[in-house]
């Protein structure tokens, strides 16, 4: 059965890298998506069974009612359910292979700049391998003792924040894939800096949570071999998107993704490169299980709320989609998170419900990338408060009231955020 997956898994990614030169090639991945999801309920855990088969089902029951009540939807939207998501998520996987996973170099560090130096190495690697760095950075600060509650808020925050800006999470991709043509460029910036600045407000909250400790922490080393790779993938993918701005940005990361990937092992590894990738596939891609198939379950549930939501008259108390608007949406969908709603299914929802006002895609995108990442650290019942809590054994409501601090600084700096990418598109 696994191997059936990794199989699937590693069809939708060929079909959507396909899908630049053959666009209908898209439809292929979408039907190993649908597949990958029947599939993938019977390898997740009970309780990710049940949320994918009530988003499923919601899904269906949606595009029954809507057909019921006289609506009209295409046969190919039946088969746009996230696989350019779930493709760029597989393909971003691989850079494992090529990203240094342990401290390369030593520095004399201690104190405050040890504990930002470890917020930007986690911030980095989170940038480009997502989850991964968690572990990566998370298994060296333990060591051999367990990990402490002031290290888990450290890197959840950092990590989280990357969703801001890096077209190499989901949050970018499942935006852009509901609201389309967004600026890669102004993202990039604009997230960046609200990135980097929300984690200088939020780092004080850290020196005071080791209190005495602190002069001596020493952290995780941030160096050159750490951060070239997510430097060369983000101006690869910027100019990519400059150049071909009708290719979907996931579609952009994918390729990269898996370009810099085989370049880097055929200089690392030469004629082991090809076992490297098909070892990876075969062993590693079904390890995404989980957010597969949560992520194919929410693409079913999105298409039935894109057929469903156009055909009630549906009255926002607002015209036009506004910095007012986008820092609400965004709002919306951390208290989803709250309440243990995933990110992908409040942005599915926020996005068919703010539709009708023709949302700005770089505006829309932004707010949504931000409400992603903010949701990631405070939600309760999201993969990364779940992966510390497991792995680590921080309780995970715990972590969400200390992170409330950085909901809070996040909830400010995002404003002047949202401003700038409005004046800027």
């Amino acid at each position: 059965m696994r191997l059936l997956y990794a199989l699937l898994l590693s069809g939708i990614t060929l079909a959507v890298g396909l899908s630049v030169l053959l666009p209908d090639a898209t439809l292929v991945a979408g039907g190993f998506t649908i597949a990958t999801a029947a599939v993938g309920l019977l390898l997740v855990n009970r309780t990710q069974r049940i949320i994918a088969a009530v988003l499923i089902g919601v899904g269906i029951a949606s595009v029954v009612l809507g057909l019921v009540l006289g609506g009209q939807i295409v046969g190919r939207d039946l088969f746009l359910v996230n696989q350019d998501l779930i493709g760029m998520l597989a393909a971003v996987s691989f850079l494992r292979l090529v990203t240094p996973t342990s401290q390369i170099t030593r520095t004399g560090l201690h104190g405050r700049l040890a504990v930002v130096r470890t917020a930007l190495a986690a911030h980095a690697l989170g940038a480009v391998i997502n989850i991964g760095a968690v572990g990566i950075v998370g298994d060296h600060l333990r060591g051999r003792s367990s990990l402490r509650l002031a290290d888990a808020a450290l890197i959840s925050r950092a990590y989280s924040t990357a969703a801001y800006w890096s077209p190499f999470w989901a949050a970018a991709a499942a935006a852009a894939t509901l609201v389309p043509g967004a600026n890669s460029l102004v993202l990039v910036l604009v997230g960046l800096a609200l990135a980097l600045v929300t984690i200088g407000l939020s780092v004080w909250d850290i020196f005071h949570l080791w209190g005495r400790e602190l002069p001596a922490y020493t952290g995780y080393t941030l160096s050159w071999e750490l951060i070239r790779v997510p430097l060369a993938l983000v101006a690869l993918v910027v100019l990519a998107h400059q150049l071909v701005p009708t290719v979907p940005v996931p579609r952009i990361v994918l390729l990269a993704g898996l370009g810099v990937t085989l370049i880097g092992l055929l200089i690392m590894n030469g004629r082991g490169a090809l076992r490297a990738l098909a070892r990876h596939a075969r062993h590693d891609l079904p390890q995404l299980r989980g957010e597969v198939t949560l992520f194919a379950s929410a693409g079913v549930l999105a298409v039935g709320l894109r057929m469903l939501f156009p055909l009630f008259d549906l009255q926002l108390p607002v015209t036009g989609f506004t910095v007012p608007v986008a820092w609400a949406m965004m709002l919306a969908m951390i208290l989803c998170a709250l309440i243990g709603v995933h990110p992908v299914v409040s942005v599915a929802i926020v996005a068919a419900l703010v539709q009708p006002l023709s949302p700005d895609p770089t505006l829309f995108v932004l707010a949504a990338c931000i409400g992603w990442g903010v949701s990631t650290a405070v939600g309760p019942l999201t993969g990364l408060t779940m992966l510390l809590s497991a792995r680590y054994g921080i309780d995970s409501i715990t972590l969400t009231r200390r992170n409330l601090i950085y909901l809070a600084a996040a909830l400010v700096a995002s404003w002047p955020a949202l401003l700038l990418c409005a004046a800027l598109v």
